[in-house]
């Protein structure tokens, strides 16, 4: 095992269910869109990315529930597997900005505002490979792999994250405002 892979394990350590999925009638499970046209509220205000020593990493990796080669497969609870591309698309530095918001429910969303070499890399990353997910860690934990229909072509990209209080909490974390490690996870 490469030390890239080693760390790839451990930073998707956090990963507990196959996130962001949803039953169909046939019994069948589909991702949402990562991008999904959906209103927003915003919850926490607008951080800008800085150089912070204490901000968490936030990287967004290519997955698939397929086996693919040299993909790193990453056992899901309490059943399944994804199997993580090991180079992240995207990193902290290709962000200009990160919010906390809500959907229509109330659920938290994670909105990371990716600069202009960010985008580059996500539309260069998604159009080459169609219908896959992205897998979103933050620190150590995987707090979403949506799936996406089209090559990302917008500069703001909303994650679900389960709740308002881990959106806020994943926002605050990554910008370094307040951040403490969380002691539970997200």
């Amino acid at each position: 095992m490469t030390a890239l892979t080693g760390a790839m394990l451990l930073a998707l350590a956090g990963c507990q269910t196959a996130p962001g999925t949803r039953s169909t009638a046939q019994g069948k499970t589909e991702p949402p869109a990562a991008a999904a046209p959906t209103q927003t509220r915003a919850v926490g205000a607008q951080h800008a990315i800085t150089e912070n020593r204490q901000a968490l990493d936030l990287r967004v990796f290519l997955a698939d529930t397929r086996s693919r080669p040299d993909w790193t497969p990453v056992t899901l609870k309490p059943s399944g597997v994804l199997y993580v591309q090991p180079t992240a698309v995207i990193s902290r530095s290709d962000l200009m900005g990160i919010q906390s918001a809500t959907d229509q429910k109330g659920d938290g969303i994670l909105v990371l505002i990716l600069n202009d070499e960010g985008l580059k890399k996500m539309r260069a990353a998604t159009t080459a490979n169609p219908g896959l997910r992205l897998a979103l860690v933050v620190g150590h934990t995987m707090l979403a792999a949506p799936g996406y229909a089209s090559p990302i072509t917008q500069q703001k990209l909303a994650f679900g994250v389960g709740s308002a209080h881990n959106a806020e909490l994943a926002a605050r974390s990554v910008a370094g405002v307040d951040a403490t490690s969380p002691a539970g996870g997200f």
